[in-house]
């Protein structure tokens, strides 16, 4: 029991936020410094519906964003995808084509509906067909996009890894490591050579719950909960600094040094790179390798009868080669059940493009969606360098940057930036932190 600490964390974002929330449980006195707190997690309501400005759920197979919303009293608020109606459609040639079920990420682990597919040519189905016959290898580090085309050839890469984790990641699978983003994959590729053989025997039944998990009112409803419970101040740290003569930290904020025991960095690897130069220059080298990319999400309202389309699915993704602003489009209303009235629908438009501009958007939105009428609303949310890459050779970075961490004392680093994108990988790292930290 190392008794009550007083603890900075610099960062507000979900990070930040459910670690001052554990701290304050674990008995200590936690300070939340973010001018903006809440990071891209936010809601609206407008015309009725009600709307993100940022992520608008989390896989519900990761367990720590919910166990951390039912703590907080909000269990009567969670709500899952309408996998009734699930399924997505991918342009091709300019026409939506569905996505083939049974698809896990970029493997495929159901035979006909890749066959029947128009989304693959026969060369790429007939590569799918003998990946199982692969014997294991086990590999170096490599790109997503090489590790792909060589199980599955590179129409595979633009037409399903490209989509499906730019929307995720933001950034292109020439770039993001495989090992850090579809590491199960490389695990089976090691084990069995062929990755449709790994995930078919590692297929696990069908658990009856959704898919994807998110709050019925929104999902800023988690961010302006975790704030009444934590102390936060509006103000940014412009510097840090080891406190004198002593194993604590202290803080520049607004101009005034302030003196904690302990210091968590929850502000992303860009932003605690600077503030870690003058402490240890390895460690902000480190964190300032871990590139970031920008989003923009604009999203359109629409009369329903204005809407020629059935929106007989969560939306669709537009791969790389059919790309013009759009790379990917959620249509909220069949994907969440009771979020827009009967008599609206409204389309999520993603773009890595954060000055993607709405003039361009809608061009491109109309074009796919056959629309004439001029939107009831349009909202645009920018986060520009709000998303880390896993570039390759991540996990080896991450290992150093932990060693050269856990030297300092009285430092925690969190965020999305090391082990996992998603809110729950979020609340995760911050229970770890805490978890190491310990009691009051």
């Amino acid at each position: 029991m190392a008794g009550a600490m007083k603890i900075a964390v610099v960062g507000g974002g979900i990070s930040g936020l459910s670690c001052a929330y554990y701290l304050g449980k674990a008995g200590h006195n936690a300070v939340v410094f973010d001018p903006a707190p809440g990071g891209a997690i936010g809601s609206v309501n407008v015309e009725g519906c009600i709307l993100e400005t940022g992520p608008e759920s989390w896989l519900a197979m990761k367990p720590w964003a919910e166990q951390l919303i039912r703590e907080l009293g909000l269990g009567d608020e969670l709500t899952g995808s309408n996998d009734a109606g699930r399924r997505t459609y991918v342009l091709r040639h300019g026409q939506f084509v569905t996505l083939p079920e049974g698809l896990q990420m970029v493997v495929p682990t159901k035979i006909w509906p890749v066959v029947e597919s128009k989304l693959f040519t026969w060369k790429t189905k007939f590569l799918m067909g003998i990946e199982m016959f692969r014997s294991p290898k086990a590999m170096p580090d490599r790109s997503v996009s090489e590790f792909v085309a060589d199980h599955f050839g590179e129409e595979a890469v633009s037409y399903l890894a490209e989509p499906l984790l730019a929307g995720v990641y933001g950034g292109s699978p020439d770039d993001l490591s495989a090992a850090s983003v579809l590491p199960k994959f490389v695990e089976y590729e090691q084990r069995y050579g062929s990755v449709v053989v790994g995930t078919m025997r590692d297929k696990r039944k069908p658990s009856g719950q959704s898919i994807f998990k998110s709050m019925k009112h929104g999902m800023g409803m988690l961010i302006e909960t975790l704030l009444t419970h934590v102390q936060l101040v509006r103000s940014r740290v412009a510097a840090i600094a080891p406190a004198p003569g002593e194993t604590g930290w202290q803080v520049l904020v607004n101009n005034d040094w302030q003196q904690f025991d302990h210091l968590v960095l929850a502000c992303g690897a860009n932003h605690a790179a600077p503030l870690m130069a003058s402490i240890d220059p390895r460690l902000s080298e480190l964190l300032a390798a871990i590139p970031y990319t920008s989003s923009s999400i604009w999203t359109f309202g629409y009369n329903r009868s204005d809407v020629p389309h059935p929106l007989d699915a969560f939306g669709f993704l537009v791969p790389r080669p059919e790309r013009n602003a759009i790379m990917a489009c959620t249509w909220l209303g069949t994907k969440w059940l009771g979020r827009v009235p009967d008599d609206k629908a409204v389309f999520r438009c993603f773009s890595t493009d954060p000055d993607v501009t709405r003039e361009a958007a809608l061009a491109d939105l109309n074009r796919l969606m056959g629309l004439t009428a001029e939107p009831i609303f349009a909202l645009n949310h920018r986060w520009p360098n709000s998303m880390p890459q896993y570039a390759v050779g991540h996990t080896a970075r991450v290992a150093e940057i932990d060693a050269r961490a856990a030297g300092i004392p009285n430092l925690s680093l969190i965020g999305n930036a090391f082990y996992g994108i998603g809110i729950p990988d979020c609340v995760r790292s911050a229970q770890k932190a805490v978890e190491r930290i310990g009691p009051a």
